[in-house]
């Protein structure tokens, strides 16, 4: 008789965890993704995309439109560049690429509530700057709240997405399905 109501005891409390951690799933939800339509930004957000959905079941829509001039992201989750984003907090900038990032994901989490993750290892194209810039997803602190698991997940790619695999993922998509060749890539990369 103990055996038996220990067994429904921990029973009853593995069903109840199982239930609060049910709400904290980014299972079924739909994560939205913006780009600037860009070839690098495209191959960038497929690669992300079929990630996510991969590690999370989270469906991933990709919006397109011009890339904020302050830094800020108006969806989910964003690809900035570091360089116009740490531009639009004004003052003298770092010329070392981690002291920047670092200054720019202290300030932007401070000012904007907006949350640096982990940048990618590929540098991208930026109008108006004679160089790339590094390449970094970015997400509004309330967001993250949605999709608990996301920075973790989109951290997993900070040295993984490099210039190389984008340009791979860029020439595999022309003419193919965009997701089978990002998922190709991932699988050869070891992440999927």
């Amino acid at each position: 008789m103990i055996k038996k109501t220990a067994a429904m005891l921990s029973g009853t409390i593995l069903l109840t965890a199982l239930a609060a951690n049910s709400g904290q799933s980014c299972v079924g939800r739909v994560l939205n993704l913006t780009i600037d339509g860009s070839p690098e930004q495209k191959a960038v957000a497929q690669l992300m995309s079929t990630y996510i959905n991969e590690r999370t079941g989270t469906t991933v829509k990709l919006v397109e439109k011009p890339q904020s001039t302050d830094g800020t992201c108006g969806t989910d989750v964003c690809i900035q560049y570091l360089k116009p984003a740490l531009a639009s907090m004004g003052g003298e900038q770092p010329q070392d690429e981690k002291e920047a990032y670092t200054k720019g994901k202290e300030f932007y989490l401070e000012k904007k509530s907006i949350v640096w993750l982990k940048p990618f290892a590929f540098k991208g194209p930026v109008a108006n700057q004679a160089e790339a810039s590094i390449a970094v997803p970015v997400s509004p602190r309330e967001a993250l709240g949605k999709f608990p698991v996301l920075d973790r997940v989109i951290n997993k790619l900070s040295g993984m997405v490099s210039d190389s695999l984008v340009q791979e993922m860029i020439q595999k998509s022309q003419g193919a399905d965009p997701a089978a060749a990002a998922k190709e890539l991932l699988k050869a990369q070891k992440l999927i």
